[in-house]
């Protein structure tokens, strides 16, 4: 495979540039092994850049966060991060600490709470919170005992299945069917990637849950969007009748939520033998942080990430990492696990099973070197790596894939039928 130009600077005290050329190098090496050929080339400004959620809207900038998310200081002169970009986990916070929904409101509320006491009492209500910690407290934490030397991606077989031949088509994935269930950004990467590389993706999601609408947009391209409620017993059998003629299934949802509705790993297998179930997660499925929500940058707060990178820049408060590389490198290597189960498949036989969780990209992110000083900047993307393209959302500029072509534009959540397309 053929690397294209140097390694852009990461402004950021890891090596987010050096992940981001492992992580797409990844997908196009198993695309290569796949149909029998050469690794494409790989720009490396142009991955960095893929990780950016650059986006804008008939010409005007996108709002990524709720005016409610971000970093909160505590009475106890540390840090805690509240995610607010649902609805319901604004109003649940607002309810913890008894004021309105407002940020000046939240900052006095929450400047009279210990950073630890505020996490633990809002993760017992159910929200999505993080106590910035260093790296070595962080070190130190239990969980962090319990995820430490797992692999960056667990793939393994999933059971018995007859091998299945690709279906005609011009692309790599032409013909493989994948349901997305996921929402906000690491699965959705995913599935976006395989939609660009051919495959008929078909993100299922349910009517009453709450989206982010700017990650709706990045990760759109090529998909469609179905709603089924799989509370019901009709959403359960339309989602199996899908199942069976599914060649992949991304689960992102909480763990254990697809298990509660009878589609866990296991019975994906026996209602379509020869499927791959791709499973992502934000804190891992071990240890007694196991299946607690998450967020890349929840992920980055809680273990310590972002005050490195204060420390490293010289910055009084905290710093995150200039792209969601937790995310995008987790969705980039489910798309290339997704793939080399396809493969497998189609050698061997057999379902396959994947497990990759944003702490285990998070540990081996800070594998790839120790932290360094740093400048810090946001990423802009190089003009020449941007692209308009039309959707249910209007004109969108949007960073070009690194592998692969855009099908179509974004299309909004629920607009299209649970069926498949290639019949």
């Amino acid at each position: 495979m053929e690397l294209i130009g140097n390694l852009p600077d990461d402004h950021s005290a890891f090596r987010t540039a050096l992940a981001a050329s492992i992580a797409c190098g990844t997908v196009n090496a198993s695309v290569a092994r796949l149909i029998d050929t050469e690794a494409p080339g790989l720009d490396r400004g142009l991955a960095l850049s893929n990780f950016s959620t650059y986006i804008r809207q008939d010409g005007a900038d996108v709002p990524k966060w709720a005016s409610l998310s971000g970093f909160y200081r505590t009475a106890d002169d540390r840090f805690i991060q509240l995610h607010c970009n649902f609805p319901h986990h604004a109003a649940g916070a607002a309810v913890r600490l008894g004021v309105a929904e407002d940020r000046r409101a939240f900052e006095e509320a929450i400047a009279r709470w210990d950073a630890l006491d505020l996490e633990a009492a809002l993760i017992a209500d159910g929200m999505i919170v993080a106590a910035y910690r260093t790296m070595a407290e962080w070190n130190c934490h239990p969980h962090a005992a319990a995820v430490r030397g797992l692999p960056l991606l667990d793939f393994r077989s999933g059971g018995d299945g007859p091998s299945r031949t690709g279906r005609a088509g011009n692309q790599p994935l032409s013909g493989v069917r994948v349901l997305d269930c996921s929402r906000v950004l690491a699965g959705p990467a995913a599935g976006q990637t395989l939609a660009n590389l051919g495959a008929d993706v078909l993100r299922v999601g349910a009517e009453h849950l709450p989206s982010v609408e700017v990650c709706v947009m990045t990760t759109g391209t090529g998909k469609r969007n179905a709603f089924i409620d799989l509370r019901t017993t009709e959403g359960r059998a339309t989602f199996a009748g899908l199942v069976t003629e599914a060649d992949i299934v991304i689960d992102a949802f909480r763990p254990g939520a697809m298990d509660s509705y009878g589609f866990g790993p296991e019975a994906l297998a026996q209602l379509s033998p020869g499927v791959t179930t791709v499973q992502i997660c934000a804190f891992d499925w071990v240890g007694p942080w196991a299946g607690r929500r998450g967020f890349d940058s929840i992920v980055q707060s809680t273990t310590g990430i972002a005050l490195a990178g204060s420390e490293y820049s010289g910055a009084t408060e905290p710093v995150h990492l200039p792209v969601q590389s937790l995310d995008y490198c987790t969705g980039f290597l489910a798309a290339a696990a997704a793939i080399r189960g396809v493969a497998a498949n189609r050698t061997r036989g057999g379902s396959w099973n994947a497990k990759l969780s944003l702490i285990r990209t998070r540990n081996w992110l800070v594998e790839l070197g120790p932290p360094q000083s740093f400048e810090a900047a946001p990423l802009t993307p190089h003009p020449k790596h941007l692209a308009t393209i039309v959707s249910d959302f209007g004109d969108l500029q949007m960073v070009l894939p690194f592998v692969g072509e855009w099908g179509h534009g974004p299309r909004r959540l629920g607009a299209d039928d649970p069926l498949w397309r290639i019949q």
